[in-house]
């Protein structure tokens, strides 16, 4: 092992990463030809960097319900966090990775949209076709084939609908595991 060697601040920045995300610290202190007490002495320094950084002047508040509060603060609990603030913090913090566009979401729900488009159009020439009978005073011009195409159109929305909904759910589950992994990693940084 060299003796002295210096870390640079992207190497101290991926052990504090590394660590954070359960790496032991002897593998650490291997992999960047250091001893251990330098990885110890590089974690808690970063730790102490990112509580005592810069001039907190602005506040950020939200209300939530009684219920919110309590799973957020399960949340922060699980993941070592004193306070609420702290895990705010670290998620405000992480935030540059977190909320990116998902183009493969964007891109299925501008398919959804042009289809409900088109499913929009059907109903307003069926919504006028009636109307128009209604006001000549007959019956809708409907045969059986024509009322099941209407049924089709029907289950097609709600089948869309599910769709979306099943999107959404796989987005939200893809969102909640990134922020459990910002929450992991910053807690190491912000106890």
């Amino acid at each position: 092992m060299p003796k002295g060697r210096i870390l640079t601040q992207s190497e101290r920045l991926v052990i504090v990463r590394e660590a954070a995300k359960g790496v032991g610290k002897q593998k650490l202190a291997q992999r960047f030809g250091v001893t251990r007490r330098t990885i110890d002495y590089t974690i808690k320094r970063e730790k102490d960097r990112r509580r005592d950084t810069g001039i907190r002047t602005a506040a950020a508040s939200v209300t939530v319900t009684p219920d919110e509060m309590k799973a957020f603060d399960a949340e922060l609990a699980k993941h070592g966090f004193v306070s609420r603030a702290d895990g705010l913090r670290a998620l405000m913090q992480a935030t540059n990775g977190i909320f990116v566009p998902d183009e493969h979401l964007s891109g299925e729900l501008s398919s959804f949209r042009a289809a409900l488009n088109r499913v929009g159009n059907n109903i307003t020439q069926i919504a006028r076709r009636m109307n128009e009978a209604k006001k000549r005073g007959l019956p809708p011009p409907w045969s059986n084939r024509q009322y099941e195409e209407i049924r089709a159109l029907a289950g097609t929305i709600l089948e869309m609908g599910d769709q979306i909904d099943l999107m959404v759910r796989r987005r939200n589950s893809v969102m909640a595991a990134t922020v459990d992994d910002v929450l992991r990693e910053f807690a190491l940084g912000t106890n």
